[in-house]
C-alpha cells in the first residue's frame, strides 16, 4: 500500500443501541489503537432494544428487551460473526422474557442468563454450537430496603468464578451476591453457604475479579461503592468499601453503572456524577485507592478496555462513544481525553470483537 494508504491498526467494537425504529440495533466500530479514534463501519437493525452483549469464539450473543409483549419477543439471540458481519444463528425467547445479562464460555456446554424483571437465573443448553431452549429456571426470593428498586429480586449480572467451580450472580433487589455450583451436567445449584448479603440498600450490580483471581470487587449501583473481598474457592472475606466518586464535592443522584479491571487499576463509571473514576489496586492486599475522576458525557453506562491503553465509554443519555487514553508511570493510570467522540443514539451495551 502506498504512503497515503497506510493500513490502520484497529480493534472491532460492537455497541448495542436502544434508539428508535431507524437507529435501534447493533453498531460495528473500529478503534484505532494507535491514536484512539472511533470509526463507524456497519449497522445492523435489531428486532428490539438490546440490553447486553457478550461473545464466544466466532459468535456474538445479544440479550433483547421485550417491547411488544409477544412471546416471540425478547430473549437471547445468537449471531455468527465474520469480521464485521452478523448473521442470526439461533435464539431462545423463553415466552418473551427479557434477559439483562448473559455468560457464554467456549469451555461450557450451556449458556447462562439473568432475568431482572422476573428475578430468575436460566440455563440454556448449547447443542452443535447453537443455543436451544431454556432447560432450567432458578427463582430468586426476597427484597431489601429501597422501596423503589428493591421491592423484589432483580438479578443484574452473571459470571464464572476464577477457578470455574461456580457461577456468580448479583441481585440488586435482594442486596445479595449468589453463588451457584456448576454441576457435571451444566445445570446450577445454589450454594447457600457461600452466597452472602451486602449492606442493605447497596444494590450490587456486577462482580469482577483481579487478574490473579485472589480478589473480588463488587460494584454497588445504589450506594455508589465498590466492596473488596479476598477470594478463595467460593469464600469471600471482606477487605474494604470505597466510594466510586468524591461524594463530598457535590450532592448528586448517582448510580454506579460499570466496573472494568486493568493491570494495576480499576475503572468505574458514574451515571449522575457523569464520570469515570480511576482506582489504584494494591496487588498484595487488594485494597483500592481513589486517584481521580474524568468527566464524561451524560449518563455513562458501560465501558470497554482495549490493549490496556484505551478505555471506551458509552454514555446513554449523552448519546456518545468516547475514547480515553490510559497513561502509566508517573501518571498513575490517569485518563487523558483523546477528543475522539462518536454520536450514537442511546448506547447501552458494548464488547470488543475478535481481533482482525
Amino acid at each position: 500500500m502506498g504512503l497515503f494508504n497506510k493500513r490502520r491498526n484497529v480493534r472491532p467494537l460492537f455497541v448495542g443501541s436502544n434508539g428508535n425504529d431507524l437507529t435501534r440495533g447493533i453498531y460495528a466500530f473500529h478503534l484505532d489503537i494507535d491514536n484512539g479514534e472511533i470509526l463507524k463501519k456497519a449497522f445492523y437493525e435489531s428486532p428490539s432494544n438490546p440490553a447486553a452483549i457478550c461473545r464466544r469464539e466466532r459468535y456474538a450473543f445479544v440479550c433483547y428487551k421485550n417491547r411488544t409483549g409477544k412471546a416471540t419477543d425478547g430473549g437471547l439471540h445468537q449471531y455468527a460473526q465474520m469480521d464485521l458481519q452478523f448473521g442470526l444463528a439461533a435464539k431462545a425467547t423463553d415466552d418473551g422474557k427479557t434477559y439483562v445479562g448473559a455468560y457464554i464460555n467456549e469451555k461450557r456446554s450451556h449458556a447462562y442468563a439473568v432475568d431482572y424483571y422476573n428475578g430468575e437465573v436460566v440455563v440454556i443448553p448449547i447443542v452443535k454450537q447453537k443455543i436451544t431452549k431454556v432447560k432450567q429456571t432458578l427463582k430468586h426470593e426476597g427484597h431489601s430496603i429501597d422501596e423503589r428498586y428493591q421491592s423484589q429480586p432483580h438479578p443484574t449480572s452473571i459470571d464464572e468464578t476464577p477457578e470455574g467451580k461456580y457461577m456468580i450472580v448479583t441481585d440488586l433487589g435482594c442486596d445479595e451476591v449468589v453463588l451457584y455450583t456448576i454441576l457435571e451436567d451444566g445445570f446450577l445449584e445454589k450454594d447457600e453457604e457461600h452466597s452472602f448479603k451486602v449492606t442493605p440498600g447497596s444494590g450490587p450490580k456486577k462482580v469482577v475479579f483481579s487478574r490473579d483471581g485472589k480478589f473480588a470487587y463488587v460494584l454497588n449501583e445504589l450506594s455508589s461503592t465498590v466492596c473488596v473481598y479476598q477470594y478463595n474457592e467460593g469464600s469471600f472475606t471482606f477487605v474494604q468499601e470505597l466510594d466510586t466518586y468524591p461524594k463530598d464535592e457535590e450532592d448528586v443522584k448517582n448510580r454506579a453503572t460499570d466496573i472494568v479491571v486493568a493491570e494495576d487499576y480499576i475503572f468505574v463509571s458514574n451515571a449522575g456524577h457523569d464520570s469515570v473514576s480511576t482506582l489504584e489496586v494494591n496487588k498484595e492486599t487488594g485494597e483500592l485507592k481513589f486517584i481521580e475522576y474524568m468527566e464524561t458525557d451524560e449518563n455513562p453506562v458501560c465501558m470497554v478496555l482495549v490493549k490496556e491503553k484505551w478505555l471506551v465509554v458509552a454514555s446513554q443519555k449523552g448519546g456518545t462513544l468516547e475514547s480515553f487514553q490510559i497513561k502509566k508511570g508517573e501518571y498513575r493510570g490517569v485518563l487523558f481525553e483523546t477528543h475522539f467522540v462518536y454520536s450514537i443514539t442511546e448506547p447501552v451495551c458494548m464488547i470488543e470483537g475478535r481481533a482482525l
